[in-house]
């Protein structure tokens, strides 16, 4: 009778925990790549294996990424984040999104590489310093600017690049492509949409710089952030000066209040080839430097100036859509 008894103990046991087995399903599939911290994940090399916890089948819409069904990361374009789906593969109709960002500066695709300059020396440590630092802002007590490249800019050819003479008065602040290259209509959705990202996160910015090429004061005026544009023509790109842009940077932002606030700088390329400056004790060589893309500087109270990491135009979406709930 006991023993009876103690089998029909032990098989309830067994149909409980089989039914709450079924209750709670499998385990979530989850993104195990130590390159992802829950927001994103930071593919920093070409045939970039992605794991997760569990067999998956990887699917995406965006053309930035070649990536195989399995999960192997043949090439995603530099600093661009894309949304890739996963689902178990014995129930590929349960999708959950993740998002990988191209944290290399090897993969361009044209326009962009045709306008780029040196490489950079580190690009996955820049960008990971760039988005821990991204997250933080405003930091209480603390000054910094964000040194931003022009927008999307391919229509035209700056005139001194083609010609000797000097050249119409003033060429380089023409809004006609025939003098100076301008923004493409990618430069103008990407800057619109930079500066209401930006407002939206709530970043003091206090002051906004721009170099003198229309380019520039566009991609500023675009993001339509309410303040005056001080034009400065040690920001400008070397097709009209014969300047360090770094060293113009430095002293530039040396004589920025600071103030917790933050400045916003709009300039070129090759404001980031610090090692052509003969380097800086507090900035690595080369930072990534992407159209729309930016790197981002602390000022301190005694005016030393560090780099604080390097941040992409869809990194800054990313970001924006993270804190929106989007």
């Amino acid at each position: 009778m006991k023993k009876s008894y103690l089998v029909i103990v032990l098989a309830g046991f067994v149909l409980l925990s089989c039914k709450k087995d079924k209750e709670s399903g499998p385990s979530p599939l989850v993104v195990t790549s130590s390159e992802y911290d829950g927001k994103l994940l930071f593919v920093n090399k070409n045939n970039f294996q992605i794991t997760t916890n569990q067999a998956a089948i990887y699917t995406t819409d965006d053309t930035s990424i070649t990536i195989t069904a399995d999960g192997l990361v043949e090439r995603l374009t530099s600093g661009e984040v894309v949304a890739i789906d996963i689902a178990p593969k014995e129930s590929p109709e349960t999708k959950t999104r993740f998002y990988a960002f191209g944290a290399t500066d090897n993969n361009h695709v044209k326009p962009q590489i045709t306008y780029n300059g040196k490489g950079a020396t580190d690009t996955y440590n820049s960008y990971l310093k760039g988005w821990a630092t991204l997250q933080k802002l405003p930091i209480a007590n603390e000054t910094f600017a964000l040194v931003l490249r022009h927008a999307d800019a391919d229509q035209g050819v700056d005139y001194s690049l083609n010609h000797n003479d000097e050249g119409p008065a003033n060429w380089w602040k023409s809004s006609d492509k025939s003098l100076a290259r301008q923004l493409n209509e990618e430069g103008r959705t990407r800057s619109k949409e930079l500066g209401a990202n930006l407002k939206a996160l709530g970043y003091p910015i206090a002051r906004v710089y721009t170099s003198e090429f229309r380019r520039a004061i566009e991609t500023a005026e675009l993001m339509e952030l309410g303040l005056p544009l001080v034009q400065d023509a040690a920001l400008n790109h070397p097709s009209h000066n014969n300047e360090s842009l770094f060293l113009g940077l430095i002293e530039l932002l040396k004589n920025t209040p600071v103030d917790n606030k933050i400045s916003l700088v709009v300039t070129h390329h090759p404001i980031n080839e610090i090692i052509n400056s003969g380097g800086y004790p507090t900035f690595p060589d080369v930072s990534p430097f992407n159209w729309t893309g930016m790197y981002l500087v602390k000022i301190a109270s005694d005016k030393t100036i560090t780099y604080e990491g390097a941040v992409s135009w869809g990194m800054v979406k990313r970001w924006h859509d993270i804190k929106m709930g989007l």
